[in-house]
């Protein structure tokens, strides 16, 4: 029996994103139909790895996933007051923080899209608000 899925996603340990993040899927009509890969500093692993193995490794999680679950789309979503950058604290201005997210996020889709050209990759920035709201910024 072939099992496939639509997508998959790679995001932030961060306990505070879980019921966020599984709203946005649900939204997004992929909850059930998506692998999850959950590592903390998400894509900063591929960017900006303490070790050049966990970069390997999530780019051997996605060529599985395509293997095994013949994906279509790549997830990469970071998150705003992430430790592994961090948190607030290391940038000047909520703008500095959310270029350098989109710089690695970018980063992230050029090499993804090296080794998988045939993959769809969706850039998505999970904002946490001074009222500890979380929103969703998809990025171009």
């Amino acid at each position: 029996m072939q099992h496939t899925c639509q997508a998959l996603i790679i995001h932030c340990i961060d306990f505070r994103f879980g019921k966020a993040i599984k709203k946005y899927l649900e939204d997004q009509g992929l909850l059930g139909d998506i692998d999850i890969i959950s590592v903390a500093g998400g894509v900063k692993n591929i960017v900006g790895p303490n070790e050049p193995s966990d970069a390997e490794f999530l780019m051997k999680q996605i060529e599985t996933s395509k293997t095994l679950h013949d994906i279509k789309q790549v997830i990469l979503m970071n998150h705003t007051d992430c430790g592994a950058y961090g948190g607030r604290k290391a940038f000047n201005s909520n703008g500095e923080e959310r270029e350098k997210h989109f710089s690695d996020l970018k980063d992230a889709e050029t090499r993804i899209l090296e080794k998988f050209p045939e993959l769809e990759v969706k850039k998505v920035l999970a904002i946490l608000t001074h009222e500890n709201d979380i929103r969703f910024e998809e990025l171009g």
